[in-house]
């Protein structure tokens, strides 16, 4: 009873009048339900489960919590069930272990699909409990201080999921040891070398560090009692390994060459005392220009409150000061889990300290796959933040990098989806100028603007990129049905047939599920994509004897023809938003990036884009007329064909030869023709990347002496 006795005893640190019987049984009937089975270092596989039930005891957890880690595996790796666990301790405990249970049951083709789903699951019910989330970190610091027994392959695999996800997320929920310990353990995996040397070097110059530090915590404890500061906490410390080796790795220092690896930290008891000690530090030494950082003004997102200064020391070492009061300090180090241990007022916790992780809750229903959400969480986690204010005076927490179009859309979606530009600090800038901290924005709107696909390339937070894509899919698809509803109408009007009826009645829904599609609405929006021909769905609304006539004439099944799988082509062109849909160029025009192009539905071949003054556009059908463009900055490598008319005198060829090999194009094909009243004929069929490219050769061939005119010409 060794090791739950310490469980014990942390618990009833932090919870003198808890349930301590209730945790006993929990770790009985863990010890009973994982009877014989051994952890791949060979050790019991108990030690697992009671050692992360130690950390939540250590982080103030409640005694829910603490059964739920000695119960977190029994029903992934036993025949337990959710409900034996709610019968014997609880629906509290239960829900807690049901948040925890991976989705073993699910079958993914790709492990990152398994990875990136029991991720999804875990933090939306984190939403509901944080305390999942804070079980769930509790696992996998166990987890990773137990990677020895690993093969390095899968100690590889674990250190960097850690790294990517769970180290910024224990930062993100304020858990400043466990982020400290993620870092350290995974620099010990994913960088061994340089972790060993490091650590070499450390231990080297350790004991010199330690008089040093031991010298000036003294020194600050004699300066607070000569000021009359009562119960003053004073510590000092060398950083943590990863953090010193990404100081060196930034600045490209060795070891010895790193000033600022030792911080202090001073506890007092009131805000005011914090500002009293900071001004008596800078008095005391010389602070460093631009490493003074108030965290008490303008708190983290995470609540962290502090005050940061760096100082030069009598004998030029610097070093790292930290002033909190005990509060700030016990939310500093145990963050979300102090406000759980502490905090009376949970209700109002809850709405403060989980925003964030509330709006994860909002960005997953807009996220149907779960690599994408993923992906959208690691955007957001893995970048420091920034700090803003809005024109009334409220500080609004953004990450590093953000734009006044992701300002925009942390105010409102409403105000995001027309945002036209901002004011920033007085001064108007456009929206994908990137903030700093202090400033000052204000959003402009406008009635008339509305996303756009190049957006995306602006929003910086998943907030918005995932607003801007559930406002674009909304968009391409109301402008898909009314394209496929004009198309279907006069299809089905030709052969006597009431649109509305069809769709009234049912029929269209009812033979949706024979071309793939769930509903009529989306064989509608297909037809609008040009991923189907209208014709053909007409065909199966026809009565029986009309398509016995009808099949004759018919080439090809209709399901055969409708049914081809289409893809999108990324060839640089937008079609107002709309993807997944295939582009193909017209052939009779070529047209080039940068070129005017108007793009046509075609039956069931997707999107036709010609050139705007293409003689053959003119003659297609108005109705099927689709308003296309180039995206911004497109290369499309397209194949061009060009008519060069010049004298015939030795050398032409060489010369016109070296204009495309000045300009880096290469020539696929050229053939030479004389002609008595014309001279020589050259056509050269190439491959370049828009329309300058093309423009910029054909004005360099015209300056070659004895070129007569240049044409670009069908291919």
């Amino acid at each position: 009873m060794a090791r739950i006795e310490h469980i014990l005893e942390s618990f009833t640190f932090h919870h003198p009048d808890g349930d301590r019987d209730m945790i006993i049984r929990a770790y009985e009937y863990a010890l009973a339900r994982h009877e014989g089975q051994q952890r791949q270092s060979g050790e019991p596989y108990i030690f697992h489960p009671m050692s992360v039930a130690k950390i939540a005891a250590d982080m103030g957890l409640c005694e829910p919590s603490i059964c739920a880690a000695l119960l977190h595996d029994v029903v992934e790796d036993t025949d337990t069930k959710v409900d034996e666990i709610g019968d014997q301790f609880g629906d509290d405990v239960a829900l807690l272990v049901e948040g925890l249970t991976k989705l073993d049951n699910v079958q993914f083709v790709q492990r990152e699909e398994r990875q990136a789903e029991s991720f999804r699951k875990m933090l939306i019910a984190t939403v509901s409990d944080i305390r999942v989330l804070l079980i769930k970190l509790a696992d996998r610091l166990h987890n990773m201080s137990t990677l020895d027994a690993l093969t390095p392959e899968k100690q590889e695999r674990i250190a960097q999921e850690t790294r990517d996800i769970y180290t910024p997320l224990a930062g993100r929920l304020g858990l400043a040891w466990l982020k400290a310990d993620f870092d350290d353990l995974c620099f010990k995996y994913l960088e061994p070398d340089a972790y060993k040397a490091l650590a070499e070097a450390v231990k080297s110059t350790r004991r010199r560090r330690m008089l040093f530090i031991n010298r000036i915590k003294k020194e600050l404890e004699e300066m607070l009692r000569e000021r009359d500061i009562p119960n003053i906490q004073v510590t000092g410390r060398l950083k943590n390994l990863y953090s010193i080796y990404m100081k060196m790795s930034r600045k490209d220092l060795d070891y010895e060459k790193v000033h600022d690896a030792i911080a202090f930290r001073v506890v007092c008891e009131t805000l005011e005392q914090c500002y009293l000690i900071f001004g008596l530090v800078h008095a005391k030494w010389v602070p460093v220009p631009g490493l003074v950082k108030d965290y008490i003004a303008m708190p983290k997102a995470n609540h962290y409150q502090s005050l940061h200064t760096t100082v030069v020391s009598d004998t030029g070492e610097r070093m790292e000061i930290q002033i909190r009061t005990r509060q700030m300090h016990e939310i500093a180090e145990y963050g979300i889990a102090a406000h759980w241990a502490y905090k009376e007022d949970r209700q109002n916790t809850e709405k403060d300290v989980y925003l964030w992780l509330r709006g994860i809750l909002e960005n997953q229903s807009e996220l149907n796959d779960s690599r994408e959400f993923f992906d959208s969480v690691k955007v957001d986690l893995l970048h420091e933040e920034v700090f803003v204010f809005t024109p009334a005076g409220e500080v609004i927490s953004m990450r590093n990098g953000a734009t006044p179009l992701d300002f925009a859309y942390a105010i409102h979606s409403e105000v995001g989806h027309h945002c036209k530009g901002a004011w920033v600090n007085g001064v108007m800038v456009p929206f994908d100028t990137v903030l700093k901290n202090g400033d000052n924005v204000e959003i402009i709107t406008a009635a008339d603007q509305r996303p756009n696909k190049n957006w995306l390339q602006i929003a910086k937070t998943s907030r918005a990129r995932n607003r801007i894509k559930a406002f674009l899919r909304v968009e391409q698809r109301e402008q898909s049905l009314k394209v496929g509803k004009g198309l279907l109408e006069r299809a089905l009007r030709k052969k006597g047939i009431s649109f509305s009826r069809v769709m009234k009645s049912g029929e269209l829904d009812k033979l949706a599920s024979r071309f793939g599609f769930s509903s009529g609405n989306d064989v509608v929006a297909a037809i609008g994509y040009g991923r189907l021909d209208e014709s053909a769905v007409v065909f199966e609304l026809l009565p029986e004897e009309s398509k016995q006539e009808s099949r004759s004439t018919i080439r090809e099944s209709a399901f055969e023809k409708l049914l081809r799988t289409v893809r999108w082509q990324d060839d640089g062109i937008v079609i107002d938003g709309v993807d997944n849909v295939m582009v193909n160029f017209a052939k009779c025009c070529n047209p080039l990036p940068g070129e005017p192009v108007v793009g046509f539905v075609s039956r069931g071949r997707g999107i036709i884009v010609h050139h705007q003054r293409c003689p053959q556009s003119s003659h297609l059908e108005a109705d099927r007329q689709i308003r296309v463009h180039w995206a911004q900055n497109a290369v499309s490598r397209r194949p061009v064909k060009i008519r060069v008319v010049s004298g015939d005198r030795p050398g032409i060829l060489a010369s016109l030869s070296n204009s495309f090999t000045e300009r880096n194009i290469n020539i696929t094909s050229v053939h030479c023709d004389t002609d008595d009243a014309k001279g020589a004929v050259s056509t050269f069929i190439f491959a370049v990347d828009n329309a300058a490219q093309l423009n910029e050769l054909i004005r360099g061939i015209k300056q070659i002496k004895g070129v007569y005119e240049v044409s670009r010409v069908q291919l």
